[in-house]
């Protein structure tokens, strides 16, 4: 690799902190800064916050003690995506931001909750 090739280079140091209660989150610093606070997600979130400010390429994430490779990931096509746990393991899913919701949609989701609720009645 080149001079020129690891100057382009992307990379950021994730760093693990222990919660009390289930699993870790990690914070994320990118050229000195930091990028990602308490995430559980930190290569998704890291690449969301890249995109939001114009970095776009592949991003290396380094061990924060270490300073090893850990993970590469396309900023563009990672910012897309969120980890989401399932029964058995971890999938990788389309990230969709939350949409404001207006009157309107509430009561048109409301009324098509009441027809649901229509619907499974029973006879006893």
């Amino acid at each position: 690799m080149t001079t020129a090739q690891q100057e382009r280079m992307l990379t950021a140091r994730l760093h693990p902190i222990k919660r009390k209660r289930k699993g870790e989150v990690y914070s994320v610093m990118f050229r000195g800064q930091l990028l990602v606070e308490r995430s559980s997600d930190p290569e998704c979130d890291a690449a969301r916050a890249l995109l939001a400010k114009g970095i776009t390429g592949k991003l290396t994430m380094l061990d924060g003690k270490t300073g090893r490779p850990r993970t590469v990931i396309d900023i563009e096509r990672a910012a897309l995506l969120c980890v989401k746990e399932g029964p058995l393991r971890f999938t990788a899913k389309e990230s969709r931001p939350e949409a404001p919701q207006t009157a309107q949609s509430n009561r048109t989701e409301e009324a098509q909750g009441l027809r649901r609720l229509g619907r499974r009645r029973h006879k006893y």
